[in-house]
């Protein structure tokens, strides 16, 4: 896997083989990042934002945020594995000062109170966890005012009824779906 765009355009991003892991493809990237850009106007607050990456895996898209101007980011990977290789890839781009690591499961960390500009969320597909770590996220505060939630799940996922009404954006790119709340 490589950098799609950005300062980082073209690096590679190592993964692992693992049953645990679906990296975020390339296409679903690019698509999140333009709409981001065309719909959220990403260039002109990301050098200031903080992201959440929940279930973070390798750091793919901490990465490709980086490499469009990204201040900071913290992420979270609970498999010893997959979080060894995460350090390896953010090591190799990102400074040190700009990066928080949990190797720890997203639902035994307590959140940082109005913290996040940016939140996304891919957690394993066969799960519900996004309609509960959305509720974690809500209920700890953790989203700046103006924050944006983005979920990466199986198309057929449905998100708790209470939720519908703020989502923002959606679209389907085959077996996924990418979602964009604002909590507003």
């Amino acid at each position: 896997m490589k950098v799609t765009a950005g300062l980082y355009k073209t690096r590679k991003i190592t993964t692992i083989s693992s049953k645990k892991l679906r990296p975020t493809s390339s296409k679903i990237r690019e698509a999140i990042f333009n709409i981001l850009i065309n719909r959220y106007d990403w260039n002109s607050w990301a050098h200031k934002a903080h992201l959440l990456d929940a279930f973070a895996g390798v750091g793919t898209i901490s990465i490709e945020a980086f490499s469009r101007n990204l201040k900071e980011a913290t992420l979270i990977e609970e498999n010893n594995k997959i979080f060894s290789e995460l350090k390896k890839n953010l090591s190799k781009n990102i400074p040190k000062n700009r990066v928080t690591f949990y190797r720890k499961n997203f639902f035994d960390i307590d959140l940082k109170r109005n913290c996040y500009n940016i939140v996304y969320l891919d957690p394993p597909y066969l799960s519900d966890f996004v309609n509960v770590s959305i509720k974690k996220i809500l209920s700890e505060k953790a989203l700046k005012k103006d924050g944006i939630i983005i979920s990466e799940t199986i198309k057929s996922y449905k998100f708790n009824h209470e939720l519908n009404e703020f989502i923002n954006f959606s679209r389907t790119y085959g077996k996924s779906s990418i979602t964009f709340f604002k909590f507003v």
